[in-house]
């Protein structure tokens, strides 16, 4: 995950797509590893509302609080 120049998340950037993709605002703000051999970075999938400022999912809510 990585800010756009608007002040934005961005997730999966690579070579092949520099700009990646903008942040939903509905999912949890944690970048997750998939593809294969865990090769690709994206946002995770489950829905916010958890954690710190209500943005992480339940589950990675439990790592961002350490």
């Amino acid at each position: 995950m990585k800010q756009n120049e608007k002040g934005g998340r961005t997730y999966g950037t690579w070579a092949g797509n520099p700009d990646g993709r903008p942040e939903d605002p509905e999912r949890c703000i944690e970048e997750v590893w998939s593809g294969p051999g865990g090769t690709i970075a994206c946002q995770c999938s489950r829905k916010r509302g958890h954690g710190p400022e209500g943005l992480y999912c339940k589950q990675h809510a439990r790592m961002a609080e350490r």
